[in-house]
């Protein structure tokens, strides 16, 4: 995987071909056109630089700093929907380039999430916030029960210090809460406290 700086360092050399990519596919003369495709593609790629993103978390970030204005669509001569379809072909274009990757993105938060302890049911939720590929996310969080289980031990071993069953029905009832917070179905939580 490629640093941040080596990825701004490839991006600023290719920076011109980029830019002129982007005018050729909106296919518009416009300069302020092409001035906003160019700062919404630098925004692009410094967050990717930053961190993975997955595409609808990425078109949510830009659309938030890139809000469509009625002062914009008329310096533009373009209809509503302009911001949004800009947006768009920047994603595109970094999938192209694969600077930004769906399954990439979801292998890394489905690894990063289990190492916080989370459940599968947790780590779908916010997978589907951050990107559109559903078959992806369940392909990443395909499991079997027993791993599951384990990763349910783990849990509990970290927050209790034990992963026996307590004998006070209170305390059960706690620890089962605790594992439904963290995303764990309970069909596995029933199991883990047999």
């Amino acid at each position: 995987m490629k640093s941040a700086e080596e990825f701004l360092r490839q991006f600023s050399a290719d920076d011109v071909e980029v830019s002129s990519t982007t005018e050729r596919d909106l296919q518009h003369e416009n300069a302020e056109l092409a001035e906003l495709a160019r700062k919404i593609e630098n925004r692009a790629v410094a967050l990717l630089a930053i961190r993975e993103h997955g595409a609808r978390e990425l078109k949510a970030k830009l659309l938030s700093k890139f809000p469509e204005t009625t002062e914009l669509l008329a310096e533009c001569q373009e209809p509503a929907g302009l911001v949004g379809r800009v947006v768009e072909q920047v994603i595109e274009h970094c999938q192209q380039r694969n600077w930004q990757s769906d399954d990439r993105y979801i292998e890394q938060a489905v690894r990063s999430l289990m190492e916080k302890g989370q459940g599968p049911l947790k780590i779908r939720q916010k997978l589907q916030q951050a990107c559109e590929r559903s078959d992806l996310i369940e392909v990443h969080l395909e499991m079997d029960q027993a791993d599951w289980l384990d990763r349910i031990q783990t849990v509990l071993l970290k927050k209790y210090g034990e992963t026996a069953r307590p004998q006070n029905r209170n305390e059960q009832a706690k620890r089962m809460r605790f594992l439904q917070s963290r995303g764990f179905p309970p069909e596995l939580i029933w199991k883990a406290f047999r």
